[in-house]
């Protein structure tokens, strides 16, 4: 089964997405596959409503594992079945909480051995901070930054890869859309309110040339 991981840093929306877009695919009773940093794995099952109710937030750092769900595409005459898992936010530097450091390096092993990475950032904040001025407070926790740049550049080397500029309903976002479609010629950026299942069409067509 290929797999397609969302990463990015914490309160881009990536849990939101992950939600949304499986109920956008179909899914209506959603069975999460959890894979805790010790190596414990269970199945939650959950509605897509009590799923963003109680998975997502804006408190930063909610998700703390992978949490996969499974989606169907039709495929010709038959399905094919793609996991589509959600991480860890990503921070620059070294995180002093010693849980969150094993779940985001659970969220880079993840990043290696997936077929599709979609690379979450706020459209928002980067429209409001720039992608080429110098970095302060505001653009390192929530807009484009070095982590953001490295994750990028692993991009290079997946066919999967697609940057999902999040948050499009939010004032700023166009023009951090703009930046981002200008300088990351050679990637695909894609438009998308997780909140509002917007862009999600183009989400789709891309993991199901994929699966």
């Amino acid at each position: 089964m290929r797999q397609s991981v969302v990463i990015g840093k914490a309160n881009v929306g990536k849990t939101l997405f992950c939600i949304y877009f499986a109920q956008y695919i179909g899914v209506r009773e959603m069975t999460w596959l959890v894979e805790r940093t010790d190596g414990r794995t269970e199945h939650v099952r959950t509605s897509p409503k009590s799923a963003a109710e109680t998975l997502s937030g804006e408190l930063p750092h909610k998700t703390r594992c992978l949490q996969s769900v499974c989606l169907d595409f039709a495929r010709g005459k038959g399905v094919r079945q793609f996991l589509l898992t959600d991480t860890t936010g990503l921070t620059d530097g070294i995180h002093p909480e010693a849980d969150l450091r094993r779940a985001m390096a659970q969220t880079l092993r993840a990043i290696v051995n997936a077929d599709v990475v979609l690379h979450m950032v706020d459209a928002a904040a980067i429209g409001e901070v720039g992608l080429g001025r110098k970095p302060n407070r505001a653009a390192h926790e929530h807009g484009w930054s070095e982590l953001d740049d490295q994750i990028a550049e692993l991009g290079e080397h997946k066919s999967g890869y697609l940057i999902l500029a999040n948050k499009m309903d939010l004032p700023g976002a166009k023009q951090g859309y703009r930046e981002l479609s200008k300088r990351f010629t050679r990637h695909r950026v894609v438009p998308i309110s997780a909140l509002h299942q917007n862009g999600f069409r183009e989400v789709k067509q891309h993991v199901w040339r994929l699966a």
